[in-house]
């Protein structure tokens, strides 16, 4: 008697499951391995086919590649007078020196003030074994919480909080004369630099969008030129001329899990006279 029904069969590839299905059907066990193959319900597809994260296996701490984020000393320092106050305008630059990338992703899984959206950073696990991030082998992720992203409207995405901080200070003195709490940022690859990581590794965060990946990769800066707001600080009317210490520091309230936090910080020395700034004496800010 000839059968007509259809049977819809999920089988692996492996030796036993082609013997089984052999005996069930009454055909011969090359004739099973001939059958097309498909996926149990549940089955993890190729590495190649999925999403760089969330990872839904564990993994151990140990196997993530971090981040270490480092400002570079500011660039591009001047005075503008603007309604008769003084500001010192500069280049920021924050550099990953680590093994991984410096990823974040605004998702809204955690609440956060009005006008901000949560974010979380993305860790990749070194699933190549060798120490550092290769992007076509290393696609296993894990997130954690990383703080909050600002809404900036006029730009049409959103910039992660508290990405930098500022400081001036009197050369030699600890205490800031003026300084910026905090300035959010959109994190992109804008410069290359290799002396800052041991590991080169190709592009890939571009220019920001609402709901857009940001992240620094090993070996690159995000640059946010002087032209660009929240680039300056406003000098105190009756500060005197004199050597000062510029100070840059990435991640300043350490939102970021990274490999080392004690390296985020950069001084740039400088010399103030009236409404010129040159460099100053390297010694003063050691």
């Amino acid at each position: 008697m000839q059968v007509t029904s259809r049977v819809l069969l999920h089988v692996t590839a492996g030796s036993a499951a082609c013997a089984l299905l052999a005996g069930v059907l009454g055909m011969s066990r090359s004739d099973a391995e001939s059958l097309p193959r498909l996926a149990v319900h549940g089955a993890r597809p190729a590495a190649a086919e999925l999403p760089p994260y969330p990872d839904p296996r564990p993994a151990p701490v140990n196997a993530r590649l971090l981040p270490n984020l480092r400002s570079l000393p500011a660039e591009d320092v001047g005075i503008r007078v603007e309604d008769g106050q003084r500001q010192l305008w500069f280049t920021s630059i924050i550099a990953n020196a680590g093994l991984g990338p410096a990823e974040v992703v605004p998702d809204g899984v955690r609440p956060c003030p009005a006008g901000q959206r949560h974010a979380s950073q993305v860790l990749y696990h070194d699933a190549g074994g060798n120490g550092y991030y290769e992007p076509a082998v290393d696609r296993f992720a894990s997130r954690r919480t990383g703080g909050c992203m600002l809404d900036h409207p006029e730009h049409d995405h959103w910039h992660f909080d508290a990405m930098a901080r500022y400081t001036l200070t009197s050369a030699g003195r600890q205490s800031p004369v003026v300084g910026s709490n905090k300035v959010s940022f959109c994190l992109r690859d804008n410069r290359e630099t290799p002396a800052a990581s041991p590991v080169k590794l190709p592009k890939r965060y571009g220019d920001c969008g609402r709901d857009k990946v940001q992240g620094i990769m090993p070996g690159w800066a995000d640059v946010y030129d002087t032209d660009l707001p929240d680039q300056h600080l406003v000098l105190p009317a009756d500060l005197p001329d004199g050597n000062y210490c510029l100070r840059s520091e990435a991640d300043p309230l350490q939102l970021l899990l990274e490999t080392d936090d004690a390296d985020n910080a950069a001084v740039r020395p400088v010399r103030i006279s009236g409404s010129t700034v040159a460099a100053g004496p390297p010694a003063s800010c050691g």
